[in-house]
């Protein structure tokens, strides 16, 4: 992959950064500032890769615009004729990358530019090696694209079902775009409706019944990193609305506070759900998606992908602290498994594996691990009495439950709700069959 960085420079020679301005142009998008106050006002409205800074700039030093472009997690060099030990010093303590000497500019910065790229390059090349296994020609593209846009404080919206690698992504954008800052998670499905706003702004001590200590808003945490709201479709409206002032004004307030908090990020939202029928019902809001969706990313589900089955099988299998042997015609059998838990079912089934009595794994073993239901179809009606009289009345309703939980999932592409409505239980129901047969949503 080769993509271009984004690079201010900070000089107030004209000559100089004519000079610079050639000789990095093939190499990046260019953004200059000649003096102390544009590159602030730069840096304040705009995110870049690499900033380059002099020494001398007028009535302020380059110095001092160091700790401001590190905290933003910003690449830092300084270029300058001026070469003491006292201000080289100085320059790398409070946080430079590199001091180069001006007078060997044309040879020199262009060598830690391109090394600056390749390691980019080259961490993206080891996430789809090791991390995220595809073959998948279009998905590779599409990740190398997202990958090398510089997406510090913007907004990323990644939809795909359940356990399709949405949260490892999102980590990933953090890692490329925030080194050094807090990465802060939050799944919305899991927090009560009533404790979602305490836990996205905060509140104060005895803002409500058992507030006895102060507490700090997942926003306010992010503050200089990443803020991931994993299924952020299931937030509520109230907190939608909240949501959005805070993404707007980049101020929100904690429960039970008199003074607005302040926190800027990079927001990355993602959801399983179908986004755009969320909106036609209007249970999601169309102003808060399209402030989420600065930058939009789709993954595919592995049925998009079947090509992937058997390299993720073999990766997770390997990954696996006891070695095991699965058999060809075991192996076809679960490339031939419809997956409706994606990666992570995938993920599931091998550790299973690994735990089986025999180190080599035959077809009847994968037969045993799925219940009998291989290629996702439902127990036979007309083996009822046959199973019954094996393995009892019980765990014939039980292996039901669970092939239709299983199947209306897939069906919904892994959205909870409706899979509920459809089947017709109450969703205490639905929770017990999914942690009773570890089903992933």
């Amino acid at each position: 992959m080769k993509s271009k960085l984004s690079i201010l420079i900070i000089e107030d020679d004209k000559y100089t950064r004519l000079n610079l301005r050639e000789l990095l142009r093939p190499l990046a998008v260019l953004e200059e500032a000649e003096n102390f106050h544009a590159a602030q006002e730069k840096l304040s409205q705009y995110t870049f890769d690499i900033v380059l800074t002099d020494i001398e700039l007028g009535d302020h030093s380059g110095l001092e615009i160091i700790p401001y472009v590190c905290r933003k997690g910003t690449h830092c060099i300084v270029i300058s004729s001026f070469e003491g030990d006292e201000v080289i010093e100085k320059a790398y303590t409070l946080g430079a990358s590199h001091f180069l000497s001006k007078f060997r500019i044309r040879e020199q910065l262009p060598i830690y530019i391109n090394k600056f790229l390749q390691n980019k390059n080259s961490r993206v090349d080891y996430f789809l090696r090791e991390e995220f296994i595809t073959q998948d020609e279009e998905t590779i593209k599409d990740l190398k694209q997202l990958l090398g846009i510089n997406l510090k404080n913007k907004n990323l919206f990644i939809s795909g079902p359940s356990g399709s690698g949405k949260s490892l992504l999102g980590k990933l954008v953090h890692e490329m775009n925030h080194p050094e800052a807090s990465f802060i998670h939050l799944n919305c499905s899991e927090i009560p409706e009533n404790l979602l706003e305490s836990e996205l702004f905060g509140h104060e001590k005895g803002a409500f019944t058992g507030a006895d200590t102060r507490k700090e808003g997942k926003l306010k945490l992010a503050n200089g990193g990443t803020l991931f709201l994993d299924e952020v479709a299931t937030m509520p409206q109230s907190m939608q609305q909240k949501l959005l002032k805070a993404i707007d004004e980049k101020t929100f307030y904690p429960v039970g506070a008199t003074s607005p908090v302040k926190s800027d990020f990079t927001l990355i939202s993602a959801t399983c759900e179908n986004i755009q029928e969320k909106i036609r019902d209007k249970s999601f809001r169309e102003d808060l998606f399209y402030r989420l969706s600065g930058f939009q990313f789709k993954l595919k589900s592995i049925q998009e992908r079947p090509g992937d089955i058997e390299p993720l099988l073999k990766y997770f299998q390997k990954k696996s602290p006891r070695r095991f042997v699965i058999k060809p015609e075991a192996t076809q059998e679960l490339i031939t498994y419809h997956w409706p838990g994606n990666i992570r079912e995938i993920k599931k089934v091998c550790d299973q594996l690994s735990e089986q009595t025999s180190g080599v794994i035959e077809r009847e073993d994968i037969h045993k691990i799925f219940s009998g239901k291989v290629t996702g179809s439902t127990l036979p009606l007309k083996g009822w009495q046959d199973y019954i009289q094996e393995h009892g009345l019980k765990a014939l309703i039980s292996l039901l439950e669970k092939n239709a939980v299983e199947d209306s999932l897939k069906r919904h592409q892994g959205k909870v709700t409706a899979s509920i409505k459809e089947l017709k239980i109450s969703s205490s129901a639905f929770y017990r069959i999914l942690q009773e047969h570890k089903i992933n949503v």
